[in-house]
């Protein structure tokens, strides 16, 4: 067995030994491999916030040595082939550290490698120069985040609906999102310009009227936070290939107690209780189309059975929506 095999070998037997990785790191260097530069980055990010500046610095130069390593190199060391807990910061208050945290997560579940914030300028000077209005910065974000997630003039990948940016009529508000069916706008009003991070306001049609005319939504706003909705929006429809399950959860308390002690990385967001490890994101909070808890469960990549705690095996019973591992065997 070569020097290399024995570190390779003994990083697989023991992956978060973060000492044997520093060791090969080192060993690395010696040989004028940029690979140990590599190893250094990838465990500093492992321990910065998603929304930290440093974060965002060393993340471009380890896209760049990422793309020289061998992928059966980093298959090994497990760098770019596992979803880490995104949240284990917590949700930040600031509107440009929430942008980081979305596209970082969008990164991770949607597998769509995004830049840093402060991007798209040309495209929102002809949105404002269309609107003739400035937009507030975190709608600024939105717009720039519409455009990164794009994956064809008419299909965006990750926003399942269509991103408008235009006037809604007889509102005085701007539709950032108009739903596929036609028929509901998610909105900022003007009045709400002012703010960095605007309250969205919802608009859907008036089904007592003949000329489809949008009215408010009785609930308005239905977020506090353009941020607040964005990041919900890309939760819902994230790309768990390992599979999802989600039921409703009538008495939450155990199932609090649960999930706490086996999953050390909890969060929250709003209303919404977050829990993660590795590959598996956990999320349970109020759905608008039930008074009960909604209980999510996402798997990033296929797992073996065990790595779901047995105690949510039990929920998938109740018969709700289901994908990947979590399909019930015939």
């Amino acid at each position: 067995m070569t020097l290399e095999a024995a570190f390779l070998e003994a990083i697989r037997a023991a992956p978060d030994d973060l000492t044997s990785r520093l060791v090969y790191a080192d060993w690395l260097e010696e040989q004028a491999d940029s690979r140990g530069e590599l190893i250094r980055i990838e465990e500093e990010m492992r321990q910065l916030p998603v929304f930290s500046d440093l974060y965002w610095q060393l993340k471009l130069r380890r896209n760049e040595l990422r793309s020289r390593a061998a992928p059966d190199w980093l298959q090994t060391m497990r760098y770019g082939t596992d979803c880490q807990p995104t949240f284990r910061h917590g949700v930040p208050n600031g509107w440009k550290e929430r942008w980081r945290l979305i596209r970082e997560f969008t990164d991770r579940w949607h597998c769509r490698p995004l830049g840093d914030v402060g991007r798209r300028t040309e495209e929102i000077r002809a949105v404002e120069a269309r609107l003739g209005r400035t937009l507030p910065p975190s709608v600024r974000e939105w717009l720039a985040f519409a455009h990164d997630v794009r994956t064809s003039s008419g299909y965006f990948d990750v926003l399942r609906d269509v991103c408008t940016m235009k006037e809604l009529e007889g509102w005085s508000a701007v539709s950032l999102l108009l739903q596929c069916e036609g028929d509901y706008h998610w909105a900022v009003r003007h009045a709400d310009f002012d703010l960095p991070d605007p309250p969205i306001h919802a608009f859907h049609w008036d089904f007592e009227s003949r000329d489809e005319t949008f009215v408010p939504h009785e609930n308005n706003p239905i977020a506090d936070t353009v941020t607040t909705f964005a990041l919900g929006y890309v939760m819902d429809y994230t790309n768990a290939e390992g599979g999802e399950f989600s039921t409703v959860v009538h008495e939450p308390t155990q199932l609090l107690h649960d999930l706490e002690i086996a999953f050390p990385v909890r969060s929250r967001f709003g209303t919404m209780e977050i829990f993660e490890a590795e590959n598996i994101f956990i999320h349970l909070g109020s759905s608008s189309w039930t008074p009960h808890q909604q209980l999510t469960i996402m798997v990033a990549k296929p797992l073996p059975p065990e790595a779901i705690p047995a105690f949510l095996w039990d929920y998938t019973h109740n018969g709700d929506s289901c994908s990947g591992m979590f399909r019930p065997r015939r």
